[in-house]
């Protein structure tokens, strides 16, 4: 196949194709990474609203904040990110962990539904397929894919600024159904003073 295209800025209409000066195809967004599904309604968020305190190591019961996938919702969830803070130091260092549970057949996932998730169109009022859960019992303890930084032991008051954990995934992690994902800590962390993040986009199967 043969391409005829132009280098440099153009304007009017029809246009030629843009290159490069060493040949290759110009290619520029027009808008925002994620403008085009959240247009849609298709990206939804969630982060707990109150403190939570995660388990020692990984665990079945009460991870801090889950999402999983009924096997009847008809969409994979693309997942595109996934964060954590920590008020209180923890009382040992410890792992944050991005974990998954994969057994498609498994008992469902349970827990208690948020009612603080969103969809990215703000004030769009679809609601996910995908179940963002508090306080949930996974069929059985996940396994971390990825680490997202450490919780440490010193007073985190004292300095000016900590950073937040988080990772963007931009699809690299996807929820197929009966499939949950989870964030977790190698050690239980300070009382009530977990706050986690997710961010998805809904993709019909």
């Amino acid at each position: 196949m043969l391409l005829e295209g132009k280098y440099g800025p153009q304007s009017g209409s029809p246009m030629a194709v843009r290159m490069n000066k060493d040949g290759s195809l110009a290619v520029v967004g027009s808008h925002g990474a994620y403008y085009e599904p959240t247009s849609r309604g298709d990206v939804f968020w969630v982060a707990n609203q109150a403190g939570i305190t995660t388990q020692a190591g990984l665990s079945a019961t009460t991870p801090a904040l889950t999402l999983y996938n009924p096997p009847s919702s008809g969409v994979n969830a693309s997942i595109i990110f996934a964060g954590a803070d920590f008020l209180v130091a923890f009382t040992a260092a410890a792992v944050v962990w991005v974990a998954v549970g994969t057994n498609p057949i498994a008992a469902a996932t349970t827990g208690t539904a948020t009612t603080a998730h969103r969809n990215g169109l703000l004030a769009n009022q679809s609601q996910p397929r995908i179940q963002p859960l508090l306080s949930a019992t996974l069929p059985a303890a996940p396994v971390a894919v990825c680490s997202l930084g450490a919780g440490l032991t010193g007073a985190i008051t004292t300095v000016p600024q900590v950073l937040s954990m988080g990772r963007y995934f931009d699809g690299s992690l996807i929820l197929g159904p009966g499939a949950n994902i989870s964030i977790q800590t190698s050690t239980a962390s300070g009382t009530t003073s977990t706050f986690c993040t997710f961010a998805w986009e809904e993709i019909p199967i």
